[in-house]
């Protein structure tokens, strides 16, 4: 979803598609501890986070995501003893998270809820 909404912006061409319907199925993606899965009910990652935000960010529809403190809560909860960022629980820190999660929380207002 993103790749698409992302070259059908710069392309100006996102009236080729149903963004309403777009936007549905990301938000229906969200799962109950905030993250977003590659599809309902699939574990939440960061990577995937930033896709779907990203996304919804591209079609001007942030305001469908439910609970936007508790997704603020999960990307900050994805900080590490060493500073560094994983993209879900109980795994090790890696430098592309940082992006992932950096980047949402940035598009969300929320960078200063890490260290």
């Amino acid at each position: 979803s993103y790749c698409a909404l992302s070259a059908l912006s710069l392309l100006s061409s996102l009236d080729r598609i149903d963004i309403e319907k777009a936007v549905d199925y990301i938000a229906s993606c969200q799962n109950l501890d905030g993250g977003f899965g590659s599809m309902r009910g699939a574990e939440s990652h960061a990577g995937q986070v930033f896709c779907c935000v990203g996304a919804l960010s591209i079609a001007k529809s942030l305001h469908v995501i439910r609970h936007p403190d508790l997704l603020g809560w999960w990307l900050a909860e994805r900080q590490c003893d060493s500073g560094g960022l994983n993209g879900r629980p109980e795994k090790q820190a890696d430098v592309c998270y940082s992006w992932w999660i950096l980047s949402v929380l940035s598009i969300l207002g929320r960078l200063n809820w890490i260290n």
